[in-house]
């Protein structure tokens, strides 16, 4: 965050990269390639080695469960990485919210096609004028049933590439996933170098139970940090 902070003081305008379309060739696993496979990566969704990076926190992290907000080739790949390392469960282990029902349904089909379906439940929220954090700000209005897809469990693992919008739109989400996620679990927000999110970053900062601990500059940028439950 420290450089970020100074290249932003040399150069107020926005410092995130160009976002370049790709395919699943790009992505240096073969199995996770195949899952992938017709899949665009790199321009609205996450490039490939964001979509690594992503494999390789939950590969360590070994969670019981995930939140994810945004869905598309990030959530093929979680569902993918969580059926390799983990044992295997008769519950789906992800949650994504979409804000577009279509584009939800289309991820659906990603997970079918790639054998992945068992794994996540993709729910679609519109989005509305929300006060959170005494902060009036559009965020997902969340289904009904998005907690009782969680069950009992509590998510160690919370992932953010939505909701697109105006800059701050994604302030929400921590606050909004904070009542459901195990104690100091871990968060993954992409796009990190755009000056919304940098904003976004400030803002999550501040809360008492946000510890944004800097981001690692892999394409598009991914926040990373910790939420303790609440």
């Amino acid at each position: 965050m420290r450089v970020v902070r100074a290249i932003r003081a040399i150069s107020p305008g926005s410092i995130a990269p160009v976002s370049r379309a790709t395919d699943s060739a790009s992505v240096r696993s073969r199995p996770l390639a195949i899952a992938l496979d017709g899949v665009e990566l790199g321009t609205w969704a996450l490039g490939p080695r964001s979509l690594e990076e992503l494999v390789r926190v939950v590969e360590s992290g070994r969670p019981r469960a995930i939140i994810e907000f945004g869905s598309g080739a990030s959530t093929v790949a979680l569902a993918w990485a969580i059926s390799m390392c983990c044992e295997t469960s008769d519950v789906p282990r992800i949650v994504s919210i979409e804000q577009d029902a279509v584009h939800a349904q289309r991820t659906r089909d990603l997970l079918r096609r790639a054998g992945l379906e068992s794994e996540c439940v993709v729910l679609a929220a519109p989005l509305g004028e929300q006060v959170i954090e005494g902060r009036q700000t559009t965020c997902y209005v969340l289904p009904g049933d998005f907690k009782a897809s969680l069950g009992e469990r509590r998510a160690d693992l919370i992932v953010i590439d939505g909701p697109a919008g105006p800059a701050g739109v994604r302030f929400g989400t921590l606050p909004l996933a904070r009542s459901l996620v195990a104690d100091g679990a871990t968060f993954v927000l992409d796009d990190a170098l755009r000056d919304g999110e940098l904003d976004v970053a400030r803002l999550w900062a501040a809360l008492p139970y946000v510890a944004v601990r800097g981001i690692r500059l892999i394409e598009k940028g991914l926040l990373v940090g910790t939420v303790k439950s609440g």
